[in-house]
């Protein structure tokens, strides 16, 4: 049976050890009711702190706006905040990061060098794309 452990910003940044070694790791930048420079900052040292190994695959998750019709990077709030995010870490050049969640960062201004259109894809397509890349990372095992 497979187990779920989780830890939060706060306990990461805290420097409690922290066993995040993990195959799988579901990441969340951030959420709608807290974009303050804090829960950036926050969000940045426990990225930082991400100890992988060659078969661990990262997705990232901004909550909070689920109800909202537009795309993450549609909404400038939230793409302000992943933008900043991803300058300041650099995620979305990290070789574990799925492809939609590279593609989340790229579209939110992750890059500015570098021209992005965005495609909307289905969701079975998605998760087609992100299959391939879990199974090549877990590959490398």
């Amino acid at each position: 049976m497979a187990r779920i452990e989780y830890a939060t910003h706060d306990s990461i940044v805290s420097g409690k050890l922290q066993d995040l070694e993990r195959t799988v790791v579901f990441f969340s930048i951030g959420s709608a009711d807290d974009l303050s420079r804090k829960a950036l900052a926050t969000a940045v040292m426990s990225w930082q702190a991400l100890k992988v190994q060659p078969s661990t695959a990262i997705t990232v998750h901004f909550g909070g706006y689920d109800e909202d019709p537009r795309e993450l990077w549609q909404i400038p709030e939230a793409r302000e905040f992943i933008r900043k995010f991803a300058v300041k870490t650099n995620a979305h050049k990290h070789p574990a990061l799925e492809p939609t969640s590279r593609a989340l960062l790229l579209a939110c201004g992750a890059d500015p060098t570098k021209r992005v259109r965005v495609s909307m894809i289905t969701e079975n397509e998605a998760l087609e794309e992100s299959t391939r890349f879990f199974k090549s990372r877990i590959e490398k095992e």
